[in-house]
Formats: C-alpha cells, structure tokens, sequence
C-alpha cells in the first residue's frame, strides 16, 4: 500500500423490519438493504519476480441471492445458509455475515470449496466464535465498490483516526532491518475531508511521497481489538493492493497512536495487533495551535444531561475553554449551537447558519441564524436509564405501498427497551423479506406527533419514527430519517398498525387463564396530560416561535459532528455557542 509496493513476500429502503433474536426462517431468506450492493474482494496473491499481483474478483449482493455463491436459503443470528443448485443437485453452505459499515463485510466460512447435501448438515459447520478468533475458519473480506442508489456512490464514512500527526513508518517485509522512515517527520491529518487520511511521506530511504486513503469503516473485531478498512483510489493496477485492513490503538495518556497493515485485503495475512503488521506507523499527535486570549479568559460548563459520547458528538468534560473549537484541520470560527434534550440519551441540535472568525454573540447567535434551520438527532452511545418502547404487545399491519407485504410489530414482553418488526408476504407468513431489531433510546411529543429514536442493532444505524396513536389498539407510524424529521403526516401516509394481542394475552399464550385487560388503558410512554392529538392536517407542523424558544445571553464552544469533539460550552442547557468544525 505504501511506499514500498515492489517488495515482493510469501487477500430495500421500503421495507422495515425488527428482527427477533434467536429467530430462525427456513426455506426463504432475504439480505437487508444495507448489506446490498457490488463489492470487491481478493481473488488471489503471487509473489512475482516484478513484485506482488493483486487479483480482485465481484460478488454482487442481492436481496434474496450472492449469485456466486447461492440462493438465500436460511439464517440464524449472523448465520446465513447458501443454497447452491448450480451443479445440478442442491448444495448448503453456511457462512457468518458481519456488517461492519456501509462499505464493508467480513465473511467467515468453512470454505467455498466444500458444501452439503441437507441443510441440516451445513448448519454443524456454521463458524463460532471460538473459531472465529482462533482463526480456524476461512475470512472473506468484502468492500462495496458500487451502490445499488441510483449514483451508485458508496458512504462517506468519518476516519477514526483523527486530527494531524507526525509518524514514523517500518516495512517489515524481511528483507531488511533498517526502517524506512525512521524519524516522526512525515505528516498524516484527515484534512480537509474527514473521511479520507491524506499522507506525506519525508525523509524516508525512498524519498517522498504523497498518498490519499480513503476510509471505508471502522469495528471493534472479534478478538477485541480495533480495526480499519482503507482504499486508495489511485491503484489502477494489480502489483499494488487496492484495499487494505488494518489495526489501530490509541494511548489514553498520550494520545499517540500504534496502526498497522496486512499485506493484501485480508484481516489476517501479517497482520497480528496494532504493533505487529506488514507495515507499522507510530502516529504522533501535532499540538493543538494556541486558543485566542478570551477563550482562555472564559470559564464555561456543559449542560449536565449533555456530558458523553453521543453518535458524532464527544462532550467529555464539564469545566472546558470557553467559546473555542477547531476541527480536524486546524481551522476555527466562532458560532452558536442550539441543543434540547429530548429524552435521557436523546439531545438535538441546530447549528447557526452565520460563523465568524471574530467573537460576536450578539450576531452568532441571533434569531435569525437559526431560522430554518432543521434539527440533527443524536443518541447516547451507552444508553443510560432506558425506559420502555412505545408500543406494548403484538401489532399488525399492511405497508401502505406494496399492499401484498404485510407487517408484524412487537415489544419484547421480557425486555421492553427491545421492539421487533417484520415484513413478509401477506399469502405466506413464513416468507420473511427483511427483519430488523431496535432499541428504543427515547421518545417526545411535538405537535401532535410522538418521535421515537431507536439504535438498530442488526446494522449499528440509528433511525427514527414518528406516530400518532388513536386509541391502545391502533396506531400509525411512518420512518422519519436518522435525524427526526418535521412536518410528516402520519395519519395520512403512514402504516395503520392494529393491536394483536397485548404483553399479558402473549404470556398468557403459554398458561390456561389470561389475565383481564383493562380496555383504557394508554400506553405506558403515552404522557396521561397529553391532550388527544389525532386530527388529519394538510399543512405541515410549524416552525417554533424563535423569540420564545431561544434563551438569551447564552454562550458556549464545541464543534459540529462528525469533523471534531465537542471541546468546551458555557453554562447554558438549550442555546450555547462554539467553534464549529467545517
């Protein structure tokens, strides 16, 4: 990947659904939206007298096949059975799927070479976890080269690694005992996008060089330890690896960073910890430039309710410099942030349209520079205090769009943070086209509509609905994006959901006697002041009245997710200014 390439050595939007763990659909399976696509992955590596080919061959994801591979026939938890009838009788194979990112997929299979008469069989050999880590089972590395949107572009995915850094750098390739790049001169920074870690190699045995990754996600693995996907976009041929896996660590104390690469697209071919790959980097952090004088002149706090990390948000302290941040490349300005709690692991912010290189909160932080503004959702990355989802019991309903789908909603009785959806056909209940599994962070009332923010477990996404409910035995629902959108109507283009049976008529399933239900009963999350809402309106909900809703004279620093962390905040809990990162 690196400068020493010629060394040679010996790899349906449409459609939501909940998924129920442990839940097992035979004779029909379907692959989620997310983990559809084109991807690239390595076919083969030789060693050459010109130096080390990389083959790439396509496998293409569809929603119920991999073409090369077989037919969706099966799945358990990560576990997928394969069908394959291309030989002229059927063949089972059992892979372990893990969705690391829009971009990426790692397989592990007992190998494409073998496969099984029964399904039955093919289930003993589905890899476990020991096998997993000991690293007894074939990997299989995926990296999506094309969408199936209608650009066709893959994600933009936030490097983990981030900030400006000298490295030194080591090919440990066997061949020499020198290291290349022996003193931290060389510069490593996600500037100016930060998704992509830009690389300028100095003072190395080979001269200089200049080199773009572009990162394609991050996951903490199997054996615990933090790993990366990198592609570079200038490979165009195949004596050089165009994707490549790595291991990173980061000191706590001092922040210096320990990265290190397989040789080819593998997670697994030289590569055994932070410290110890094909090629090594020792990243040294750059020491932040000096903050203006009336940053270090301000004492400010963070809100209390806003301290922790949050999906692209980091508030980690309460005592911080004042009115101050900067993003990943060093740049700064000052501008106001508008945050509300929502629920307990729930916050929301608009960030102010009008950024100054000089301190002015009079101007930054007026009303009008959030004027039009939309709110961006954030979820607590460790959930504190959960309280139960919205609905309770068994609901079922048709998608409005596709009226030959039906769709299955359900609490989990036994853990009510947990609901679960399914979507199949409406003819056959057993034909399950997409299953999904949601946590539910917290939901609010506003204008009408109650919103609920959810953690998708099966992907790692966070998404967000909006509902209205009629009565304790129906309710509408609709998606509202991963930042909960305004203005959607439920009632008129939402899913219409009718209550099954409640939590005690599903426990009672199991027992001769159900207990009585109460029929007034509302909802436990359902607020008891809260006036009836559910009435159709054509317009959309309105904007809130910005003199009321925005207090004064509050002022604050931090920075605009995903480009940096949130650095420092005055004491304000709604309207607080910062620096926001570009």
């Amino acid at each position: 990947m690196f400068p020493v390439r010629h060394h040679s050595s010996n790899t349906m939007k449409s459609l939501v659904v909940f998924t129920v763990f442990f839940h097992y659909v035979a004779g029909v399976c379907y692959f989620p939206v997310e983990y559809q696509g084109i991807f690239a992955t390595q076919s083969s590596v030789s060693s050459l007298s010109q130096g080390t080919m990389h083959q790439y061959s396509q496998v293409t994801i569809l929603p119920d096949a991999i073409p090369v591979w077989g037919v969706c026939h099966t799945k358990f938890e990560n576990n997928v059975i394969l069908r394959d009838s291309t030989g002229g009788e059927d063949c089972y194979r059992c892979f372990h799927v893990s969705l690391h990112s829009g971009n990426v997929i790692q397989i592990y299979t007992e190998g494409l070479n073998k496969c099984y008469s029964s399904e039955t069989a093919a289930l003993l050999t589905c890899p476990t976890l020991h096998a997993i880590k000991t690293r007894r089972v074939s990997e299989i590395m995926l990296y999506k080269s094309r969408s199936f949107t209608q650009d066709g572009l893959i994600d933009r995915v936030f490097c983990p690694i981030n900030g400006r850094f000298h490295f030194t750098y080591d090919v440990n390739d066997g061949t020499e005992s020198s290291v290349e790049c022996p003193e931290p001169s060389s510069e490593l920074s996600n500037c100016p996008r930060g998704s992509e870690l830009q690389l300028r190699f100095r003072r190395c045995s080979f001269g200089e060089l200049n080199m773009s990754l572009r990162c394609l996600g991050d996951w903490r693995g199997h054996d615990g330890q933090r790993y990366l996907a990198l592609w570079d976009p200038a490979v165009t041929t195949h004596n050089q690896p165009r994707y490549r896996c790595a291991m990173y660590s980061v000191d706590p104390a001092t922040q210096k960073v320990y990265l290190s690469f397989s040789i080819d697209a593998t997670c697994t071919n030289h590569l055994h910890g932070p410290w110890d790959g094909y090629e090594t980097m020792e990243l040294f952090p750059l020491t932040p430039p000096s903050p203006p004088s009336v940053v270090l002149t301000t004492a400010c706090d963070f809100p209390r309710w806003t301290e922790g990390a949050w999906q692209h948000l980091l508030i980690d302290a309460r005592e911080l410099f004042a009115l101050y941040s900067t993003n990943q490349c060093g740049e700064d300005e000052f501008t106001c942030i508008w945050i509300k709690k929502r629920a307990v692991n729930v916050i929301e912010y608009q960030m102010g349209v009008s950024p100054s290189k000089v301190y002015n909160a009079s101007r930054i932080c007026s009303d009008d520079v959030f004027r039009g503004q939309t709110w961006k959702t954030q979820g607590r990355l460790s959930p504190e205090n959960l309280s139960g989802c919205p609905i309770t019991g068994e609901y079922t309903g048709v998608i409005p769009d596709a009226t030959e789908l039906c769709a299955r909603l359900s609490s989990d009785c036994s853990d009510p943070q947990h609901m679960h959806y399914t979507v199949s056909s409406c003819r056959n209940a057993t034909e399950v086209y997409e299953e999904r599994d949601y946590r539910c962070l917290g939901q609010w009332s506003e204008g009408g509509v109650m919103y609920t923010f959810t953690h998708r477990r099966d992907v790692d996404t966070y998404e967000c609905f909006a509902g209205v409910v009629v009565n304790p035995n129906e309710i509408f629902i609709i998606e509202a994006g991963t930042s909960c959108q305004r203005g959607l109507q439920p009632l008129a283009h939402g899913m219409k959901l009718v209550r099954q049976a409640t939590c005690s008529e599903i426990q009672a399933r199991m027992t001769s006697t159900p207990p009585p239900e109460d029929p007034s009963s509302r909802p436990s999350w359902w607020p008891p002041t809260t006036k009836n809402p559910w009435v159709k309106k054509n317009k959309q909900t309105p904007l809130p009245e910005w003199n009321n809703e925005i207090p004064r004279a509050a002022h604050s620093s931090g920075s605009d997710a995903p480009h940096s962390l949130v650095t420092s905040l005055l004491a304000a809990p709604l309207l607080i200014l910062l620096l926001a990162a570009s």
